[in-house]
């Protein structure tokens, strides 16, 4: 059996087929998660079977046809698993023969982290493991499933290779360039807009409170940016979307501030969310379409809606810089 080196890329999750059923597999496994959503079982799992999963899998459906990624006739997307895809292929361009590069998500019926995992150990003997989960930003609802994941795969084993896992990459240079690049290109493709604003996944408030730094570091990673891009505190937003439930989630949400610059007679904008490394529903769904018909219904003229970085090439360089300085032998 060959020995390799793992290069893990983690992303959140997708269904893996565009049906109900896929879907409500999906939401299941993520909405069970105590880490996503932290209310007492006994209240929260008849809400979820008997409610959410029904009604939202049936509504979500009709959100992935509009952005489901269709590669050739037999073959179909979701497109967060389409771009964590292409991030494993061009990352596995960069690293020597000694070294494997797989994705997993932490919620999936195909390739979840136990079945990645389980498969590589058949293959070769892992000696060194490096989980990178794809969230920028470090949170406890998102980033610590995926260790726990990792180690419950790993605690009834006999033996371990060494793990390294990176909690987040909000403040890694090469991950700022890659933004901001992002961000110049589409000025001097597309022109610049009146406001630029920065659209994070929100988060209860209540688990901010408690600890969980991720607000901070969406505060950090939106101050790097702008301080390269020279930005006045006037010419930048910073706002926070995908609210689910009633509680109190962090603020101001995108929708709110989508009609409050509209009305109050700003007609260009431009938008980014950096807390994605790769577009998915909450981005090409919910930001391009939904928010994009609430600012030009309540008078916007030009929505300008910059991409994730996908497989940028500086965001791959910036995985593989992380995986040299681990264990790449070169």
């Amino acid at each position: 059996m060959k020995t390799k080196s793992l290069v893990l890329l983690v992303n959140l999750g997708s269904p893996s087929k565009l049906t109900v059923a896929s879907i409500k597999t999906f939401l299941k496994d993520f909405l069970s998660d105590p880490r996503v959503v932290s209310i007492p079982r006994v209240i929260w799992l008849p809400i979820l079977y008997f409610f959410i999963l029904p009604l939202r899998s049936k509504k979500l459906l009709q959100q992935y046809q509009k952005i489901w990624v269709f590669k050739d006739n037999n073959v179909n997307l979701s497109p967060l698993i389409h771009y964590t895809e292409l991030q494993k292929i061009e990352l596995s361009k960069l690293v020597n023969e000694d070294i494997i590069v797989e994705n997993a998500f932490c919620y999936s019926d195909l390739t979840n982290i136990n079945s990645v995992l389980k498969l590589a150990h058949l293959q070769y003997n892992i000696i060194d493991l490096l989980v990178i989960p794809l969230y920028p930003q470090f949170s406890t609802t998102t980033t610590l499933p995926v260790f726990e994941q990792v180690y419950k795969f790993y605690q009834d084993k006999k033996s371990l290779p060494i793990i390294t896992f990176i909690s987040s990459f909000s403040k890694n240079d090469l991950y700022i360039k890659a933004i901001v690049e992002k961000i110049k290109y589409s000025w001097q493709q597309y022109g610049r807009g009146e406001k630029l604003i920065f659209s994070y996944h929100s988060l209860p408030q209540k688990v901010i409170d408690s600890g969980d730094i991720y607000y901070n570091e969406c505060l950090n990673t939106t101050e790097l940016i702008v301080r390269e891009l020279n930005l006045n505190s006037d010419e930048y937003i910073i706002s926070f979307q995908s609210k689910f439930g009633r509680q109190k989630w962090l603020q101001p949400t995108t929708t709110n501030i989508m009609c409050d610059l509209a009305q109050s007679g700003i007609k260009n904008i431009d938008i980014i969310c950096p807390g994605f490394a790769s577009d998915c529903l909450e981005t090409l769904e919910e930001i391009i379409i939904l928010n994009k018909e609430i600012f030009l219904l309540n008078g916007g003229v030009i929505y300008n809606y910059i991409p994730c970085l996908n497989e940028d090439k500086n965001f791959i360089k910036m995985l593989y810089e992380i995986t040299k300085k681990y264990f790449l032998k070169e």
